[in-house]
């Protein structure tokens, strides 16, 4: 389920990012990268039809993690970048639906995720 959802939004955005890159920037993490000139390939793999999920390793490969927690180091109640039990960047950076405070399911941490 998960998978097609994928594929369905890979296409819908990029054809939302083709037509109007403006209007696409602003609404999930995958439409800036698609805005940056970033192909939906770099995160997904070769193939459309079986498009991979990435992890954090593939994310990792363009942002890092060390100055991603040094960025976030002084946010007032905790660093989610740093976080002891801090998982794979997908938890809080979907890409291609909402973003959440994935850390909110525990926690009372107002996160401003994008």
């Amino acid at each position: 389920m998960r998978k097609k959802l994928l594929i369905s939004f890979c296409v819908l955005f990029g054809a939302l990012s083709l037509a109007a890159q403006s209007f696409a920037a602003d609404k999930f993490g995958a439409d800036r990268h698609t805005a940056k000139g970033v192909q939906c390939a770099a995160c997904h793999g070769p193939d459309p039809k079986n498009p991979i999920y990435p992890e954090e390793a593939q994310c990792v490969a363009c942002h890092d993690k060390a100055a991603l927690a040094k960025k976030t180091q002084n946010l007032p109640q905790a660093n989610p970048h740093a976080a002891p039990h801090n998982g794979d960047c997908t938890l809080c950076h979907m890409q291609h639906e909402p973003a959440v405070n994935y850390c909110a399911q525990c926690h009372n941490f107002k996160f401003n995720v994008k």
